[in-house]
């Protein structure tokens, strides 16, 4: 979670932490080794979370076919953006079966609620409430107060659904009574495998998927114009971006299993290493749209990316150009604030290209919500990572722009 700062110092050595994800399975039939990984991991009371979408379908039974008597309960009570209620639900349900580990089938939602599981287990808490006391308290623009867990949470093994890419590090977001979405923080709850098989994601919607396309989109970009960028992040990100660029568009044919692999392949790059770097302006107030708003986190990338990108070519312009490059666009011969420029209309393009909503008021935000957003906003840590300084005032002219 950035564990090198918000405001590094350029006479301080860098530092880079390696994701704690043990194994990505990947490829034709990949769900098969979903059996060895439990094994490997100890997992004998296997407690398999899921959504009402997926429950009775063939590939929730074809999971629970692999996983045989290792799973001993099936939930689906997973509710869009993870409401304390909802986990309150989950962890009761949950506690009931003793499990030992957790798989997941389905999309970020899913993820989430399973590290709020696994760590409300791990505490010994009876409900999701009760997690509230570890939230991470942020205060702009470099005071973090993080409190720990302390207990042993559940080991995860994660079959995403959707390009969300929730799998691959120990963040997880959970929505207050207030609307408000809290992060939490702990390496130990990142899923220890993540299994990438193009057939789990033909039943999911055209529209979430795409969505979620953007959203891996959106992660690659923070990642590569954030305050603090690495080596290995700046490689891996623009791989993801033309991994999505290339491969996006043919993914809606849900048959063209090629093109969804190198989709989840591209949401994993999108993420590795993302603790070393955080992500940005777009998905801290993206987090506050959809707590408050209930608008799909892909939704929010589509709309509040475009707008971001427009304040970021003024302080980066090479890396949106480079960023323009890897989206297949021509910059040959622009100099770097053109180039940018470009990047910033690629990126439009693209998501409107899909279908996709590019604006706040076609998700159904109302500008009479900017105020509470704007707020909530810069009480989230990853708008610090951002590569230029902003205020309440700022977040709201973003969101006028995205409007």
């Amino acid at each position: 979670m950035g564990r090198s700062g918000a405001r590094r110092s350029g006479t301080m050595a860098f530092v880079y932490e390696y994701p704690t994800t043990e194994r990505v399975i990947y490829g034709p039939d990949a769900v098969s080794g979903l059996a060895e990984a439990v094994d490997t991991l100890g997992g004998e009371r296997v407690l398999l979370l899921t959504t009402r979408s997926l429950l009775g379908t063939a590939l929730e039974a074809r999971v629970r076919e692999v996983l045989g008597e290792r799973c001993v309960g099936v939930l689906s009570d997973v509710v869009q953006h993870v409401p304390t209620s909802s986990v309150d639900v989950l962890v009761q349900k949950a506690r009931g079966y003793s499990p030992d580990l957790i798989v997941t089938l389905g999309g970020g939602s899913v993820t989430d609620a399973a590290k709020a599981v696994s760590a409300s287990i791990g505490e010994g808490y009876e409900d999701g409430q009760s997690l509230y006391r570890h939230r991470i308290v942020f205060t702009y623009p470099d005071t973090v107060d993080l409190r720990p867990f302390t207990g042993p949470p559940l080991p995860i093994v994660a079959v995403p659904t959707t390009l969300s890419a929730a799998e691959y590090d120990g963040i997880f977001g959970m929505t207050s009574s207030a609307g408000v979405k809290d992060l939490y923080s702990d390496t130990r709850l990142t899923p220890r495998v993540v299994v990438l098989d193009a057939a789990v994601t033909v039943l999911t919607p055209e529209r979430l998927w795409l969505g979620t396309g953007i959203r891996a989109l959106d992660h690659a970009i923070e990642t590569y114009v954030s305050r603090s960028p690495t080596p290995v992040t700046d490689a891996t990100a623009l791989h993801a971006i033309k991994l999505l660029a290339h491969n996006l568009p043919a993914s809606r044919d849900p048959r063209d299993h090629e093109a969804r692999v190198n989709c989840l392949v591209a949401g994993w790059l999108s993420m590795l290493g993302v603790a070393n770097v955080t992500l940005g302006l777009s998905h801290g107030i993206g987090h506050q749209i959809g707590g408050l708003c209930d608008v799909p986190h892909g939704e929010t990338s589509c709309v509040m990316l475009p707008a971001v990108l427009e304040r970021v070519k003024e302080v980066a312009p090479q890396r949106l150009a480079d960023i323009a490059a890897a989206m297949g666009a021509d910059v040959s011969g622009r100099t770097p604030e053109e180039a940018a420029t470009v990047g910033v209309e690629a990126v439009r393009s693209f998501i409107s290209g899909l279908g996709l909503p590019t604006t706040l008021s076609a998700v159904g935000v109302r500008r009479e919500q900017f105020p509470a957003l704007a707020r909530a906003a810069m009480e989230d840590m990853v708008v610090a990572f951002a590569p230029l300084d902003v205020r309440e005032a700022d977040v709201l002219e973003l969101l006028e722009r995205a409007y």
